[in-house]
């Protein structure tokens, strides 16, 4: 990956931290990041937040952060949730040379159709939206794709499977499973539960009626 290819984006020294401060950012529409490693002291910053969560939903994993015309390369390293898990409130950043190997949460795309949703009740589960990759930061994938187009019913596809790009390694369990065709338990229909619920219900305990006496 070239230096041209890396989104920039603007961000300013925050003055001060804390709870109360980071508040009033927010509702000026900034996000509060933090720059880090390299031996350097960490910059706490601010950047646009609608400008940094489009480069995030376009899959950016490095950033050319400028600071007072001086510009840094970094890769995002930790993001923390509001308790929605719906928007991001803080970021942090570390300082990476392009040719350093960097470890990286990578979004996983399940892409094609599984031949066993034909079967009836047959449902496509992923109990893995991300995986975590380890190559060399300008090798870092947008997104890694998963086929589950052979999938056939009651099968799953594990980590063994998956076809990563040239130089991405992963240290995840091989046998984790990325994606599952399971089919539902069958469910009566209406008739059948009706005739069901007709009958007289045992009650545990009653004795069984008796002849009546002659």
């Amino acid at each position: 990956m070239s230096t041209a290819t890396i989104p920039t984006i603007q961000a300013t020294v925050r003055e001060r931290t804390g709870s109360r401060y980071t508040a009033r950012l927010r509702a000026e529409g900034r996000m509060p990041v933090v720059v880090y490693g390299h031996g350097q002291e960490p910059a706490h910053l601010s950047v646009d937040n609608e400008e940094i969560n489009e480069l995030l939903h376009q899959h950016a994993h490095l950033l050319n952060v400028v600071v007072d015309g001086k510009e840094e390369t970094v890769v995002l390293k930790d993001a923390q949730w509001d308790h929605m898990s719906s928007n991001i409130l803080h970021l942090d950043l570390a300082r990476v040379n392009l040719s350093e190997e960097v470890t990286v949460e990578v979004e996983l795309k399940f892409v094609g159709e599984p031949v066993g949703l034909k079967v009836a009740g047959a449902i496509l589960e992923h109990p893995q939206d991300t995986i975590e990759v380890t190559c060399k930061a300008s090798d870092i994938p947008e997104v890694i794709k998963v086929d589950v187009s052979g999938l056939e019913a009651g099968e799953s596809l594990t980590l063994s499977d998956l076809v990563l790009p040239a130089g991405v390694t992963v240290d995840t369990e091989t046998d984790t499973v990325l994606a599952s065709v399971q089919v539902m338990a069958e469910i009566p229909d209406e008739d059948e539960t009706a005739e069901a619920g007709d009958a007289e219900p045992e009650v545990i305990g009653r004795p069984a009626k008796e002849d009546d006496e002659d």
